[in-house]
């Protein structure tokens, strides 16, 4: 099948971002660096923003490649899935980031009482509305993108399966605090994000789908439409 360089890039670039994530989430099931650090300092929570920005470009990439393997059966489901992760996560990042200042704090900083995130969310509800409910577009997208994969089958449907799972876990361990949860979401999700670096990889006709089938549609339109001016 022929690929254009820019298209085979896009496909490197997602299949890449995907396993990076599955590294992320798997790193956070020891470390917490995604969530709470396991050793609250002032450097850990440095290195966690650090990532955090490393981690969206990667969740970018491997939303939109995700997108992509359901161009061909199911383009706007897919985008939606995409676009919905995208938001959440966000938010997301803004709630972590916040999570892991009041972990620190906790610890004991100089000067800082130790309940200053609590006492500015208390004193500002519109800051909670604005960060918690929109990042559950994350499990969301996720689920979304899950059950699209499991319907129209790009890939195993066990990994739509998987995808679904980790949206559900996802909340359950972040937001509603089951530990549990948190460690079983950053498994599934590795896993799942690993498995499908690797399909978008060595499968470039999963990618390419979409021009293929849009090639087929063509060939079968234009012959007609020829004969029916003639």
């Amino acid at each position: 099948m022929n690929m254009s360089q820019g298209s085979n890039c896009r496909r490197v670039i997602a299949g890449v971002s995907l396993i990076g994530l599955s590294v992320a989430f798997l790193t956070d099931a020891v470390t917490g660096l995604m969530t709470r650090p396991v050793v609250p300092t002032q450097t850990m929570v440095a290195i966690a923003g650090f990532l955090a920005v490393v981690n969206a470009v990667l969740m970018t990439a491997a939303m939109l490649g995700l997108s992509q393997l359901l161009r061909a059966h199911a383009d706007g489901v897919g985008l939606a899935g995409a676009i919905f992760a995208l938001v959440g996560w966000a938010a997301a990042t803004r709630i972590t980031t916040v999570i892991q200042l009041d972990t620190l704090l906790r610890a004991g900083v100089e000067g800082v009482p130790p309940t200053a995130i609590e006492t500015i969310f208390k004193s500002a509800p519109a800051l909670f509305l604005s960060m918690f409910p929109v990042g559950l577009f994350f499990p969301l997208g996720l689920i979304t993108l899950g059950l699209a994969l499991f319907w129209w089958r790009p890939v195993n449907r066990g990994l739509g399966l998987l995808l679904a799972l980790g949206g559900v876990l996802f909340p359950l361990g972040r937001a509603v605090g089951i530990e549990f949860a948190i460690n079983a979401c950053d498994i599934v999700l590795a896993a799942t994000f690993a498995a499908l670096g690797q399909q978008v990889l060595a499968r470039p006709e999963l990618w390419d789908s979409t021009a293929e089938r849009g090639e087929a549609i063509m060939n079968k339109i234009l012959p007609g439409e020829i004969q029916a001016s003639a």
